[in-house]
């Protein structure tokens, strides 16, 4: 037992040798320009151009003296080119994804700036805007409501007029006004009765009646609902 695990451990040994030997070898055999030529090749049609780009600088640099040279510098060229192409689409979409990004943050910082008071919110508006005239007259605000009629009024009609209340019992009348000349008659135009409204509007007076009148300056129709 002795002898033939003295015998194993030789063995051993011996196939250790022989595979630093042949691991010499193979490193030997991949220190030609051939070698890191072909490597680069077969990289380049992988798609893996970083060890492509690699592989061919190692025969620039390693092996100026080859025939392989010319080529070498030829492939180098075109992984680059396509290293180049690659990272200006990766910096166009990346400029394309903050333009989307800084869009969507404008659209949502718009959305927020025209968000409706809740109806809560909005009655305690209008009860100010109704008994402390004078301290709130020219502030915009943004309300939810529904259209009760439209009209016309001013100099020949110059001034579209939609007529809303802010609550089921009618106390809470407001009257938006919008001139023809404006974009925003445009707007007034396709508003039916009964049609619900997100409009911003700046408030001007209180009305005989004891509703207020609001200049409208954004609206947004939501249709029937």
């Amino acid at each position: 037992m002795v002898i033939l695990s003295s015998c194993s451990q030789k063995e051993l040994e011996d196939l250790r040798i022989e595979n630093l030997h042949l691991k010499q070898e193979i490193t030997k055999l991949k220190e030609t320009a051939d070698y890191h030529c072909r490597q680069g090749v077969d990289l380049l049609s992988a798609q893996n151009y970083d060890g492509a780009k690699e592989e061919f600088e190692t025969v620039i640099k390693k092996y100026p003296e080859s025939n392989l040279i010319t080529n070498a510098k030829q492939q180098l060229t075109k992984v680059n080119e396509i290293r180049a192409k690659i990272e200006a689409q990766r910096k166009a979409e990346e400029r394309r994804l903050e333009a989307q990004r800084q869009a969507e943050e404008r659209r949502r910082k718009e959305e927020e700036k025209y968000r409706p008071k809740s109806p809560e919110e909005a009655n305690r508006e209008w009860l100010n805007f109704r008994n402390n005239e004078s301290q709130y007259k020219g502030t915009v605000t943004t309300w939810k409501l529904k259209c009760n009629s439209m009209g016309y009024g001013g100099a020949l009609g110059s001034i579209k007029f939609f007529y809303c209340n802010l609550n089921d019992k009618y106390d809470r009348e407001v009257t938006f006004s919008s001139t023809m000349n404006d974009t925003l008659f445009e707007q007034c135009v396709e508003i039916h009765e009964n049609d619900w409204l997100i409009v911003t509007g700046k408030f001007k007076y209180v009305k005989d009646d004891g509703g207020i009148s609001i200049e409208a300056i954004r609206i947004k129709n939501l249709g029937t609902q």
